[in-house]
Formats: C-alpha cells, structure tokens, sequence
C-alpha cells in the first residue's frame, strides 16, 4: 500500500492541468508551466517591491535589504570574476533569483493534497532545466562577442592549436547539457526524497527534510550561476585584478 502511494506520488510530479484543442491538434499545459509562471511573478513582484522601496525619502527595512541583497550579489560576481564584470550582474542576479525561488517552490509541493499542484520546483522538468541553461550558454556567446568582437569569438574555438577544433565545439555544445542535468538531477533526487517522507509521516512536516531541501535549493542555484561565471570568465577573459576567489 505504501509502496503504490510512494510510485503514485513521484508520478505525479508532473501533471496536465490544462487541456485545449486549435484546429486539430490538442496541447495540454503541465503544472509545471503554471509553477514556472509562479516563480517568475514572484519574482518580478519582489523587484518591484525593492524598486518601489528606494522612492521613499526614508528608507524602509525593505530597502535596506533590497540593498543589502543587491551588496551580496556584487561582492559574489566581483569576487569571482573581477570589477570589470560589474555589466553582467544584472544577468547573474536575475538566473539567480528566478532559479532560487524555482527551486525553493518545491517546499510547498505537499500543498498538492489539496490540488494546489503548482506548488512544485519547475526544476524537476529536464525541460525547463534545458531551457535555463540555453538562456545562460547564450548569454555567455552573445556577450563574448559583444565584449570581444566576432573575430575573437570564432578564433577561441581554434586555440591553442586549430586541430582543437572539433574538441572545443564538442565542450561548448556540453556544457548546457551538464549545466541542465546536474540541476534538474539534484533538484528531483531532492523532490522524490521530500515527496516520499511527507507520504510516509503524513502532512506533519518533517522539518530535518525541509532543512535539507532548502540547503538543496540554495547550494544548486549557486553552483548553476557560478557555472555561468565561470563559462564567461574563460570565454572573455575577466579574471583581473580584484577577482580573488
């Protein structure tokens, strides 16, 4: 009996919610779509907040931590990549931020019991782990050759030597794939792990899994915009002077 509820549970991570038919051919929508939707209102809701926050001729506790966020992620990209990084924090803080409250959605997936089921991690779908690291492999590109210049961009693919060729293609090609596996691999391990004690022990929150899925969420998201910064550093070269990791 047990068994069955537990395969049922991980089965039903993913579900349709929305089924619609143009012309002859049906699409349906996950509750995946909706939780990823979720993540990116949430999101945009809180930079607003932030934004609204500095119009005040006082400042609230909320710009002080809007601030204090913002301090935190320049000392991280600085840190790692050096002062003349500083034009690509706001793409590091907004993969940051959306990836964070991606993964942190999955705390509230026993709300499915109650047909919340967009309450779930959208990190638990290859897709959309596939999609986030295309969005930062393209990044990295787009800003080599925008930083770089074109000729540069292309002449990286032939160093040290042009026999390297069809080795640095493969590793360029690879790395959305490792970046997209290792977060949605940790991600659902963690979400199986999580929906598997809350089946056994009931709505009881087992906090000791709680801590963990939280630590789990945090440390993915960090090593995934790290990836990236560190994509960029060896693409264009922003390991300087001020850079100590």
């Amino acid at each position: 009996m047990h068994e069955e509820s537990i395969q049922e549970t991980i089965e039903k991570g993913i579900r349709t919610l929305v089924k619609f038919q143009v012309g002859s051919r049906e699409f349906t929508l996950s509750n995946i779509f909706f939780a990823s939707l979720l993540a990116a209102v949430i999101f945009c809701i809180l930079i607003i907040l932030f934004s609204l926050s500095t119009r005040n001729k006082k400042p609230s506790r909320l710009q002080y931590f809007g601030e204090l966020l913002y301090l935190m992620l320049k000392n991280f990209v600085v840190s790692k990549m050096g002062k003349k990084a500083e034009p690509v924090i706001p793409f590091i803080g907004t993969l940051f931020g959306y990836i964070l409250i991606s993964n942190l959605l999955g705390l509230f997936s026993p709300l499915g019991k109650f047909g919340l089921y967009f309450f779930v991690a959208p990190t638990i779908d290859l897709s959309i782990t596939l999609a986030m690291a295309a969005v930062g492999i393209f990044y990295v590109h787009f800003h080599s050759v925008r930083v770089k210049g074109i000729k540069y961009y292309i002449a990286h693919y032939f160093k040290p030597y042009p026999l390297m060729f069809p080795i640095n293609l493969i590793e360029e090609i690879v790395k959305p794939l490792s970046l997209a596996v290792r977060l949605f691999g940790n991600i659902f391990g963690e979400h199986v792990v999580y929906e598997i004690t809350f089946s056994l022990i009931g709505f009881v929150a087992p906090v000791l899994v709680m801590v963990l899925a939280l630590f789990t969420g945090s440390v993915q998201t960090y090593v995934f915009s790290l990836l990236i910064m560190v994509y960029l550093t060896e693409m264009i070269g922003l390991h300087v002077e001020g850079s100590h990791s």
